[in-house]
């Protein structure tokens, strides 16, 4: 009898698209004026959207907190020392930010790029820097719904206890523990995350949890 009375457990809900437009972080790394960025911002709505020229630190601000990065391959790079330019960029920046969405454009070809440097097949995406709003836009949509799903979530907290606690999470295990947290709004919570985990300093994986949840 009791438990028909039992609370219901509730569902991860998904973003909308206002949502992702609100909390989405992106960023453009081009040395070259491009009026799509501003195009993204006051015509498209997303209201997260900067343009640097090139990247003094790869734990710079703008770089740190971006989840989607567009990397133009020419002009950028050379604070950092990369002959290789944009190319080299995009594979430090894979190598220190593995969850992170990156999306190299070029006037350069396909063919082109992959014969010069490896960095082509590492990325989340390509485009050339003449395609379309719509098409710059929807790659946005499409990889925004990614990082603000559970099963990204997922794969950021395995990456953080594999890569700074040396400790392999199964996806199970993590996916209970946050719908847990979830469904007794204790998410906001650093010391109730890290009591969930076992950890006693939680560090970034409360930040990965209430990116997600947030409202």
């Amino acid at each position: 009898m009791l438990s028909f009375f039992k609370k219901k457990k509730k569902s991860i809900p998904e973003r909308t698209i206002d949502d992702l437009k609100r909390i989405t972080k992106i960023l453009f790394i081009d040395d070259l004026t491009f009026n799509l960025v501003d195009s993204l911002k006051e015509k498209d709505g997303w209201q997260n959207v900067q343009k640097i020229k090139d990247v003094d630190s790869l734990s710079q601000t703008e770089v740190r907190e971006a989840h989607i990065i567009f990397v133009d391959v020419q002009g950028v790079g050379k604070k950092l020392g990369f002959e290789d330019e944009g190319l080299g960029l995009i594979s430090a920046l894979r190598n220190s930010y593995p969850a992170k969405k990156i999306i190299m454009y070029s006037a350069e070809s396909k063919g082109r790029i992959d014969g010069l440097h490896p960095s082509g097949n590492i990325v989340d995406y390509r485009l050339r820097k003449t395609a379309t709003r719509y098409e710059f836009e929807s790659t946005i949509e499409r990889f925004a719904k990614e990082s603000f799903c559970l099963d990204n979530c997922i794969m950021h907290i395995k990456d953080v206890f594999l890569r700074e606690l040396g400790i392999t999470k199964n996806d199970e295990e993590i996916r209970r523990i946050v719908e847990i947290l979830y469904n007794k709004g204790t998410y906001n919570d650093p010391q109730k995350i890290a009591s969930a985990f076992n950890l006693s300093n939680i560090g970034s994986i409360a930040s990965i949890i209430q990116l997600l949840l947030m409202s």
